[in-house]
């Protein structure tokens, strides 16, 4: 493997580490770059956290300084070389982090004896929103007189986060088409947004936007946000209020502003003009569990039906989710399999 040369972030430095899945026999053994901070005075959910194989042709070693995102040395390939992962959890659970991706890289990464098509697995954390009824402390650990800033945010403050996660990758090695992004549950939501909005319509300031993704892809996702308290359907109706509370946490309180942060609500000729002007990935996959207890089929019909109104962009359904809400992630097999998927789709010219 070989490096992009950068600034190391500070202290950070390459650590073997073990990963698990259900599916997947015995522990496997990874290097891992973990908490590594995008912000100068970052807290600890403004970092992310990178895995790569432990193969025959890596150049990695524990303790070695992490100042780059690796990639295959001598690699002719156009397909992407990294999969940069939002994880979920309702903008606001404490206990789902940037962590959470290992059981997919387990999947990832279980060859030792043989390349993997990713070079490594990008994990972001971001700033939580609160969440009054957690069992959890909702003050600094570090300094108890005062709210947790960690998980204080409203929007646009999570994808501020995002974007600020990206604009640190990219002087990592980050480029157009280098990489595949995808999401899970709020993260597919913070996926979508980074992918199809611009910063003035997610209400930042000028700034640098993401490296073009090769594909975006979005799992069990929350795309609609005034739907999710008005439109439910009877099969999750019973969750209203319980999005109601939510989303005013995460999204405040006028809900007359929430559909210009759906990711299902863009204004597709905004789309198509970037889209033409190569700034936008070229292929989208969206999947959804139909056993899912806490999102309806709705939110993906309704995101898949807007973004086949953009021309030229390729919109697949998945069929890879299964099972509860929260599958995906913990078993990691569905996860990858997905970006198995969506390399294949690419590897055909997509």
């Amino acid at each position: 493997m070989s490096s992009t040369e950068s600034d190391s972030p500070q202290g950070v430095t390459w650590q073997a580490l073990e990963v698990k899945s259900p599916h997947v026999n015995k522990p496997v053994l990874v290097y891992a770059a973990k908490s590594i901070p995008y912000v100068q005075g970052a807290h600890r959910f403004q970092s992310i956290n990178v895995y790569a194989p432990r193969s025959p042709n890596s150049t990695i070693s524990p303790g070695q300084p992490f100042n780059s995102l690796p990639s295959s040395d001598g690699s002719t390939s156009e397909l992407p070389r990294w999969l940069v992962h939002i994880h979920g959890g309702a903008w606001r659970d404490p206990f789902l982090d940037a962590s959470s991706i290992e059981a997919t890289v387990a999947h990832a990464f279980e060859s030792v004896g043989s390349d993997s098509p990713i070079s490594a697995i990008i994990s972001i954390n971001y700033t939580l929103s609160p969440f009054p009824t957690h069992p959890t402390h909702q003050y600094d650990p570090n300094n108890g007189d005062q709210l947790d800033t960690a998980r204080n945010a409203q929007h646009p403050g999570h994808i501020k986060d995002v974007l600020d996660a990206f604009a640190l990758l990219q002087i990592l090695g980050l480029k157009d088409d280098s990489y595949i992004l995808s999401g899970h549950s709020a993260g597919a939501c913070l996926a979508f947004q980074a992918a199809l909005f611009t910063r003035e319509q997610l209400g930042l300031g000028p700034g640098g936007l993401p490296p073009r993704p090769a594909a975006v892809v979005g799992l069990n996702g929350l795309y609609d946000l005034p739907d999710l308290v008005h439109n439910l359907g009877a099969s999750h109706q019973h969750l209203a209020e319980v999005y109601q509370n939510l989303l005013g946490q995460a999204f405040g309180q006028d809900q007359d502003a929430w559909p210009t942060a759906s990711p299902a609500r863009f204004d597709p000729k905004s789309v198509a003009q970037r889209l033409e002007e190569g700034k936008l990935a070229r292929v989208t996959l969206i999947d959804q569990s139909i056993e899912d207890q806490l999102v309806p089929v709705a939110q993906a019909d309704k995101l898949e039906r807007r973004l086949r109104e953009v021309k030229g962009l390729r919109v697949i359904r998945g069929n890879r989710c299964t099972d509860r809400h929260a599958t995906p992630w913990e078993e990691g097999y569905m996860i990858w399999q997905t970006v198995e998927d969506v390399l294949g789709v690419l590897s055909d010219g997509a």
